[in-house]
């Protein structure tokens, strides 16, 4: 006896739909797969009936859009009879697609495992396992191919979810001395966002703490190089601190008068520095941002 084929939504990526891990093709084009895709973003939210037609069939007449908007409803419906667990409910004046439980969606795990965490409050093993499988199914770009306005905010929420989450689990494995896996996870972040002042120092502490002094120093210089070339600005004094810090440490490694692997007390006794570093870093960002508001108001 076959058992039920397992469904999983995947707005990370180019194919929404996945059964048994495999692409599901609905066979679907055009406005119709906006508006299906629409739905899916919103899983479990209404939207009107005349909300959805303006929006995909706007330059068509009202009767035109009611037309187009029932016959693109009709199609999915249709296409949906192969995939378990995912209805796409009509009656009455609202529209909106419902998933049971047991499919999973991978924007709405990394909400979940993200906004979980609280501030100060410390991770386990078993939610840090979670955390990591829930960015690695979120790593392909959102809404793969789709650049319509209204995915706009969803991806911008998404993408500081995503941050936010590589950011937590980044200090975590930190705090294990799991230093590969943490600079890991601190070039991912890089990647997506390399402008992120204090991730940048992060990722340069790491360095450090994991005996790679000079690539630390590499670390840093590329940075200088990428805030001139992208934004003509050099780095805060807080990093450039930083930066001065690790310099003397490598000239004193490279003396002979420091042995050159970090011993584990020496994370106790300066993190608590570091994250003041950290703290002033981002203090000193949000008032960048807020001058710059002030100007452009």
């Amino acid at each position: 006896m076959t058992g039920r084929a397992v469904t999983t939504i995947c707005l990370f990526g180019a194919y929404p739909i996945r059964v048994d891990g495999h692409p599901y093709h609905l066979g679907i084009s055009g406005s119709t797969e906006q508006l299906f895709q629409y739905l899916l973003v919103n899983l479990g939210r209404e939207s009107r009936r005349e909300y959805l037609a303006d929006l995909f069939w706007r330059n068509s007449t009202p009767e035109r859009q009611r037309s187009a908007l029932n016959s693109a409803i009709w199609r999915i419906k249709r296409q949906l009879r192969g995939v378990s667990g995912i209805d796409l409910y009509c009656d009455g004046p609202a529209v909106f697609l419902q998933a049971e439980d047991s499919v999973r969606m991978d924007a709405r795990e990394l909400t979940e495992i993200v906004h979980s965490l609280k501030p100060g409050e410390e991770m386990d093993q078993a939610v840090a396992d979670r955390l990591r499988r829930a960015l690695d199914a979120c790593a392909a770009p959102f809404m793969d191919g789709v650049t319509s306005d209204w995915v706009l905010t969803e991806r911008e929420r998404l993408f500081n979810l995503q941050i936010r989450g590589m950011t937590l689990l980044m200090h975590w494995l930190g705090q294990q001395r799991n230093y590969e896996d943490a600079l890991e996870i601190g070039r991912r972040l890089l990647a997506a966002d390399p402008a992120r002042e204090s991730a940048q120092c992060e990722v340069m502490w790491l360095y450090m703490l994991n005996g790679q002094r000079a690539q630390a120093i590499r670390q840093y210089k590329w940075f200088c190089a990428w805030l001139g070339k992208e934004l003509a600005i050099e780095p805060m004094p807080e990093t450039r601190a930083l930066y001065d810090h690790i310099r003397q440490e490598l000239d004193a490694e490279r003396a002979g008068l420091k042995d050159s692997p970090v011993k584990p007390g020496d994370l106790e006794s300066s993190r608590s520095a570091f994250n003041s570093l950290l703290g002033a870093i981002e203090r000193s960002r949000r008032d960048l941002y807020e001058a710059l508001s002030s100007q452009s108001a």
